[in-house]
């Protein structure tokens, strides 16, 4: 790793008030080390850090446990029983947030700026709007506006959840404005792992996220949903033409290289389907079974995890499908089908059901097709018309299950059930400290609740967002 990032990391953690600051500062100065670092290196690490650490590491991975949609096949309690303490969210906030990503990108955008990139700039403003949200979405209030001062303030105030989404919109504007620009400079080339520097893509991208921010407020207080859907409708149409520009980081098959979804369900072991997810699958005839989830190893068929119940051999349960969990898949900041999916809830939401049907149709159709499914098969046109006919009495519901299944392994799928409450979940056996409710969100982290002392800590599972209302 170039000695620069390992400083900025080691400068992020104490600046945030991560743990161990002593330790980090009694590091000797390297007369030989980098005095910068190139835009190339700070946009790749910090795509690489954000595939594998939060869009496929603890954060999307407590999402899945969460909605139910993978289980720990470990005595209770657990990740999926909702054992998540401040000690284990620290790494996530400690090292992997703050310091290598969200530090790196604001390096990264005074140093483009400083230069003349326009190019580097706004790919670091998208990664920071991305990152920021994740971020905000977990734990509420958080720093920003004093968040990356350095030595200058160990502790940093906590800006609420309302005036971080107004900065990350202003973030993705001046993204698009920035990657407007000619920028001859070719300051990150092909070490941008996301688009290979590609500015269309990356604008399209940035209009997505807009979009997908824009129904994230849907029922935020103030907020009027037709207006948030209204909006996210005109973000999209200069979104993603189509699946070509889904943003991803494809991950490799030598030993320590392989996706993250690979090393967890794969090399970690314990981890299986669950009951509910399966069920919801078996259930519908859903053609994508085969794909999203494989047989026991023991045995014949399908079993899911009951999470919270008493552990049995893995073997015996099955695990995430092998197109999910190869070693070579790509993680996805974002996919083309869930572009339809937002623009089928935000048509139903501004002009009703009849509007929304084909474009949910399209969005189940996007979906079967990444997963390697023929979309004008029988079995999924037959699926289509069995499963997605819309109703006024059950349209949402249908929209939001039917994203649920396309979000499978994504963050997306918990922030859509926090906000929406579909699909209709139910609390798991078993309960971490006989908590009655799913979670909503995650507690501040034990390194920021002793060193920055905030009024908003230490925080319960059980508080909401402030964008979360919906009863």
């Amino acid at each position: 790793m170039n000695k620069k990032i390992i400083i900025s990391i080691i400068a992020g953690s104490v600046m945030l008030g991560g743990s161990g600051c002593k330790k980090f500062l009694d590091v000797n100065n390297d007369p030989a080390a980098a005095t910068n670092v190139t835009d190339a290196l700070l946009v790749g690490g910090a795509e690489l850090t954000t595939a594998f650490n939060i869009a496929g590491g603890y954060p999307a991975r407590t999402a899945a446990f969460w909605t139910q949609q993978l289980g720990y096949d470990q005595p209770a309690p657990e990740w999926d029983t909702y054992k998540v303490t401040a000690s284990d969210v620290d790494n996530t906030w400690s090292f992997d947030m703050y310091p290598q990503i969200l530090n790196n990108l604001k390096i990264l955008q005074d140093q483009a700026t400083t230069a003349s990139h326009p190019h580097a700039a706004g790919m670091g403003k998208i990664l920071m709007a991305y990152n920021m949200a994740v971020t905000t979405d977990l734990w509420n209030a958080v720093p920003y506006s004093q968040g990356f001062t350095g030595f200058g303030n160990l502790k940093p105030k906590y800006d609420t959840q309302e005036s971080i989404y107004t900065s990350i919109n202003t973030l993705l504007d001046d993204a698009i404005a920035l990657l407007a620009q000619e920028d001859a400079s070719g300051s990150v080339g092909d070490k941008d792992l996301i688009y290979g520097s590609d500015p269309e893509k990356w604008t399209a991208f940035a209009y997505f996220l807009k979009a997908r921010f824009a129904l994230r407020l849907t029922y935020a207080p103030g907020k009027v949903a037709a207006t948030q859907a209204q909006a996210a409708l005109t973000a999209l149409a200069k979104a993603f033409p189509d699946a070509s520009f889904n943003p991803g980081v494809t991950f490799g098959t030598k030993s320590g290289s392989e996706a993250p979804w690979n090393q967890f369900t794969v090399k970690w072991g314990s981890v299986a389907v669950s009951s509910t997810f399966l069920t919801l699958l078996q259930s519908t005839n859903d053609p994508r079974l085969p794909v999203m989830v494989d047989p026991v190893k023991k045995g014949t068929g399908y079993r899911g995890r009951i999470i919270g119940s008493d552990q049995i051999d893995i073997d015996s349960l099955s695990g995430v499908g092998q197109f999910f969990a190869a070693a070579d898949q790509s993680v996805y900041l974002a996919t083309y089908d869930e572009q339809l999916f937002i623009k089928a809830e935000a048509t139903f939401l501004t002009a009703g059901f009849a509007a929304a049907q084909p474009v949910l149709k399209s969005a189940v159709e996007a979906h079967m097709e990444r997963c390697g499914l023929n979309p004008a098969s029988a079995a999924v046109q037959a699926y289509i018309t069995a499963k997605c006919t819309l109703t006024a009495a059950n349209a949402y519901e249908v929209i939001m299950t039917q994203k649920y299944i396309s979000n499978y392994l994504s963050l997306e799928s918990y922030n859509d059930w926090r906000r929406t409450n579909f699909p209709k979940l139910t609390v798991v056996e078993n309960a971490y400290q006989g908590i009655t409710t799913i979670p909503r969100r995650w507690v501040y982290p034990a390194s920021e609740n002793e060193t920055n002392a905030q009024p908003e800590q230490p925080g319960k599972l059980t508080d909401r967002v402030w964008w979360d209302t919906k009863q």
